[in-house]
């Protein structure tokens, strides 16, 4: 009997990897676990054709469960060194690509989601992603070195990373929790899985159809912030270290993924999108329930040519909550 109920509480723990499961990942102790805006961005660091990107937007998340979110928007190198257009206005941030640009859309629009760990000494986290834009980056781990200063965070990526120009190094902002945060802000904070999208009749309740994707997450932070990465199912690997057009089209068709700001209400979230791969600046409004460990997003409603309504329904899987997202004191 007492094995049965060890079984039972097993099946109903989150799908955490085992590498991940079998350590503590510490990010918390590190100073890494919170929400993180990009400052800058620097492309070929140490080579000298190195410069910074003009314009660069992102979002990084660490929780302390070992669940790790990152979007970043590139601009356009601007040559000279790491200091290049100090003291000058931005470059404007990237136009969204079209769909006649697929390889300009891979390229402007990168991240993932998925585990991280954090080696202390040597000062490096490594990722392990779940699900990603690229689809080659997908249960691939790699590894990048840190360094925490107060507020900020740099990280330099290894000259080997795949879809960069040499070695990249970004520079982060960390962004506080928000003063006061209602009983339904606390409630959806965290790391939350997608499950399946359902397409429901509202008339007569009945469900039309169900979809599944590759891992895919929605990350709602205690600072003001969504992230979502929505990979399609099947989507092929590229043939070599970088997408051709077709193969770019092909990774980019179908995917969900942006970061923004985030307003909750009683049963409603709004995601206001800054950025997004192939659209951007917009405000979704999201009607919500939490039940439990789930979270049923449900998109507004539909007419179609019978006079009936029809909606779509994502269903969500909770992998950490709000004591998960909450950063260490004196950090």
């Amino acid at each position: 009997m007492k094995r049965i109920l060890a079984l039972c509480i097993l099946l109903a723990l989150p799908a955490t990897p085992h590498w991940l499961r079998a350590q503590s990942p510490g990010g918390a102790e590190a100073g890494l676990v919170g929400t993180w805006t990009l400052e800058s961005m620097e492309q070929n660091v140490g080579a000298p054709q190195a410069g910074r990107v003009g314009g660069p937007r992102g979002l990084l998340v660490f929780d302390n469960a070992g669940h790790a979110f990152e979007a970043v928007v590139r601009g356009t190198a601007r040559a000279g060194g790491p200091g290049a257009g100090r003291g000058t206005a931005p470059a404007a941030a990237p136009a969204p690509a079209t769909p006649q640009q697929p390889a300009n859309s891979f390229s402007t629009f990168a991240g993932f989601w998925g585990g991280y760990r954090v080696d202390a000494q040597k000062k490096t986290v490594t990722y392990r992603p779940e699900g990603a834009v690229s689809p080659n980056m997908m249960g691939r781990e790699f590894s990048r070195s840190f360094e925490v200063t107060g507020t900020r965070l740099t990280v330099t990526s290894a000259p080997d990373e795949p879809h960069l120009q040499g070695v990249t190094r970004w520079t982060w902002e960390r962004v506080p929790p928000v003063e006061s945060l209602g009983p339904t802000y606390k409630q959806v904070l965290g790391f939350w899985q997608h499950v399946v999208e359902k397409r429901v009749n509202l008339t007569t309740g009945a469900t039309l159809s169900e979809t599944k994707r590759a891992p895919s997450i929605i990350v709602y932070t205690p600072s003001g912030y969504v992230g979502v990465h929505f990979p399609p199912l099947n989507r092929a690997r590229f043939a070599g270290a970088e997408p051709t057009d077709a193969e770019a089209a092909d990774a980019t068709r179908g995917y969900v993924g942006y970061f923004g700001s985030l307003s909750v209400y009683p049963q409603m979230v709004f995601h206001q999108v800054l950025a997004g791969l192939n659209f951007g600046g917009t405000t979704l409004k999201r009607p919500l329930e939490v039940s439990g460990s789930e979270v049923t997003i449900k998109f507004p409603p539909a007419t179609g040519q019978n006079g009936q309504q029809t909606s779509t329904w994502v269903v969500l899987r909770r992998l950490s909550g709000e004591a998960d997202m909450m950063p260490k004191t004196g950090k």
